[in-house]
């Protein structure tokens, strides 16, 4: 077998190789060790004798094999002797030990260590060598147990011919396949090509120069101190092959999903084996734990909070407001020109009656507010009606009346611009006032001077509270509506109407 064939097998093999995809997963990372036996052809060795002889022919050497490369080269005659041939070998089996490190990546480091012997044909003389070198191969996947290999090392060498050495630096190609015999045991089968510095051999008066170059098939074992991956993989347990799972990791025993995520039942982002608070309304923001935000500290979670920012430390109802905070009750609104709830309206405060039946330990006060339209009597008559409707609503709704008071600001607080339709439309509302324990205020009524002194109203005032009837209330706002007929002006409550209540509570 030539050289030339030789090195063209070894560069095929390299190409097939290459077509191959890259075999190591990440997971497959460690050391190894490994043996195999080894069948060694050394090519023809071109051999330069140098050396004195004597007036016979024979060498002046204490070289035992130095006679017999004479004859076998043809030399004889005394002088120096300068002789040239080749030298044949007879192929023989050797052995190799190893142990590398797997990189997560498709390349092994390798330390090998190799001895053979081979002997002469045509005289009566060895060739051993012992090497060792450094490897870096390059697996390739062509199957699930399946790995082709290609790669190289660089080493030394010590080159004994019958009792003469010398160290040289030899490198090798190579190229082969491994078997995954179990995840940890691998079969290897592979050819080397190795070359040499030229070796010399000197001994007194005589040198002897020659070549060392060989061909080798090996088969072996490795084992491997990990576990190499093939077949379905599943490195976290849970299921799901490895290809398929989008959430690689997931701690042993969690259940998951058909893609290997863990389940998260409220769809809030935090995994139903860390969320702490895992019935959590779709769509509301958690922290890590999976709980609603609470800004505030007040435990009422921001999405349900009217006052997000009460100050630490303040007892809240339960839609988050505490002491001296306001919240406008968003799209109560009323009938054109009256102080009736539309129906809208009385859904949206049954969630008000619903705060405040959960919060018994709060008192509030009901505040109408309304634009600049208008003469000022009308607008604070028109909101302190309103605001005891609010009421009267919610009382009919369990509510108890004394933590209820009803009073009308007209138009004296407003929140926005009285020059633009959307500022009057912001002014036009009803206001939920807390104010935690303190005593519930007396309830407004607006009445003509003319018609009854302060005192007098207040006394029919405190009557009212006392003596609280939802039917009796509303027949005094209409008594007291009809009382101000001649401060009506038509243009401004029909201008008051035109922007109506348009926001909404959510409790």
């Amino acid at each position: 077998m030539s050289k030339q064939w030789m090195k063209s097998a070894l560069a095929a093999g390299v190409l097939v190789a290459s077509t191959v995809g890259a075999a190591n997963a990440e997971e497959e990372q460690g050391f190894y060790v490994g043996g195999n036996a080894v069948y060694t052809d050394v090519f023809d060795a071109d051999t330069t004798i140098t050396t004195e002889t004597d007036a016979g022919g024979n060498p002046l050497s204490n070289l035992p094999l130095i006679g017999d490369l004479l004859d076998l080269l043809g030399g004889g005659g005394a002088g120096t002797q300068i002789e040239s041939g080749d030298i044949e070998y007879d192929r023989d089996f050797g052995y190799g030990i190893s142990a590398g490190y797997n990189f997560s990546n498709p390349f092994r480091l390798e330390l090998e260590y190799r001895k053979g012997e081979n002997d002469a044909k045509n005289f009566g003389a060895s060739l051993e060598v012992e090497s060792l070198m450094t490897n870096l191969w390059y697996d390739f996947r062509a199957g699930e147990r399946l790995r082709p290999y290609v790669g190289g090392g660089l080493g030394m060498a010590t080159i004994d011919l019958d009792g003469a050495d010398d160290d040289v630096m030899i490198g090798q190609l190579g190229a082969g396949v491994n078997y995954n015999l179990t995840p940890r045991l691998v079969l290897d089968a592979g050819y080397r090509y190795a070359m040499a510095e030229d070796p010399k051999f000197v001994e007194g008066n005589t040198k002897i120069e020659t070549e060392y170059e060989s061909q080798s098939l090996l088969l072996g074992l490795r084992y491997n101190f990990f576990d190499a991956k093939y077949g379905v993989q599943d490195a976290d347990g849970d299921g799901v092959a490895d290809e398929a799972d989008q959430c690689p990791g997931t701690p042993r025993g969690v259940q998951v999903d058909s893609v290997g995520c863990p389940l998260d039942g409220d769809k809030d982002g935090v995994a139903d084996y860390l969320d702490k608070c895992p019935n959590t309304p779709a769509g509301e923001e958690v922290d890590a734990q999976g709980c609603s935000l609470d800004g505030d500290g007040d435990g009422v979670v921001d999405a349900d909070d009217m006052c997000p920012d009460t100050p630490a430390g303040t007892e809240v109802m339960s839609n988050g407001c505490g002491g001296e905070q306001s919240v406008v009750l968003r799209g109560v609104n009323f009938e054109l020109n009256s102080a009736q709830l539309t129906v809208n309206a009385e859904t949206i405060l049954d969630g008000v009656a619903a705060t405040l039946s959960s919060s018994p330990g709060f008192n509030v006060e009901l505040q109408g507010h309304t634009d600049s339209m208008g003469s000022d009597s009308y607008n604070m008559n028109l909101s302190q009606n309103r605001a005891k409707s609010v009421k009267n609503y919610l009382v009919n709704q369990g509510v108890e009346s004394g933590r209820l008071t009803a009073r009308g600001y007209g138009e004296e607080q407003p929140i926005a611009s009285n020059d633009t339709a959307e500022g009057r439309a912001e002014n036009r509302r009803v206001e939920l006032k807390v104010l935690g324990e303190q005593d519930v205020m007396v309830d407004e009524v607006y009445m003509p001077a003319t018609e009854a002194p302060m005192e007098e109203e207040s006394s029919v005032v405190d009557a009212q509270v006392e003596d609280y009837e939802p039917a009796a209330d509303l027949e005094e706002e209409e008594s007291v509506e009809e009382s101000y007929e001649y401060d009506y002006d038509p243009a401004a409550e029909i201008e008051e109407e035109e922007y109506e209540y348009d926001y909404e509570y959510e409790p």
